[in-house]
């Protein structure tokens, strides 16, 4: 397989399965929504869970796309179908994210914010911390400074286009510095048999 036909493979499957991984995560904040609608938001462990699945699934599907190569690529390629997979994942979630904010609850960016305050607030006060200083923790949720970073505004969603990137960008880098296999160099296969320039014995 030449460089070509390598690249289209690695854009075909990676949009291929980032679009299965994106379903994935919104079947599940779905689920998550019919449970506890706010559980997604404010629940540690439910955010971590999702981010599990979702480098599980990356690491998953990325073998697949190495597989469909042959069994090698290189890193540069790895991060290449990675990353096609997470650009394809975010603009999924944040699509999903922007309809249920300004069409289907309006209303949860505000519930957010006072369930989060609620849950910082307790979990100082478990702390030992004084009144006063969990008052100025949480003053961003007061003044409403929390609330608005979550309205459904091009601003903000450009502002989590951005983190959700660089985030996978990272999380890429190390997936792909571990699942990245080179083609062993006495290997040859019949493309790069036709590219090798041949030699001219009367040289």
């Amino acid at each position: 397989m030449n460089d070509i036909q390598s690249k289209a493979t690695i854009g075909k499957l990676g949009l291929r399965y980032g679009l299965l991984i994106g379903i994935i995560s919104i079947v599940l904040m779905v689920v998550f929504r019919i449970i506890d609608p706010l559980m997604a938001f404010t629940n540690l462990w439910i955010q971590l869970l999702n981010s599990a699945i979702g480098i599980a699934l990356l690491v998953v599907f990325g073998m697949e796309i190495r597989k469909a190569l042959g069994g090698y690529w290189s890193f540069g390629e790895a991060f290449r179908g990675l990353m096609t997979m997470s650009l394809l994942i975010i603009i999924l979630t944040i699509v999903y994210g922007f309809v249920l904010f300004k069409f289907v609850d309006p209303d949860m960016p505000t519930k957010i914010n006072d369930a989060t305050e609620a849950v910082m607030s307790q979990r100082l006060a478990k702390m030992g911390m004084d009144q006063d200083k969990i008052d100025q923790t949480t003053k961003i949720f007061e003044n409403g400074e929390f609330k608005a970073k979550m309205a459904p505004t091009f601003k903000n969603e450009a502002t989590g286009f951005g983190f959700s990137l660089l985030f996978y960008a990272i999380i890429n880098l190390i997936i792909a510095a571990c699942i990245r296999k080179n083609r062993p160099l006495a290997f040859l296969n019949t493309d790069e048999l036709d590219e090798t320039p041949a030699i001219d014995p009367t040289v």
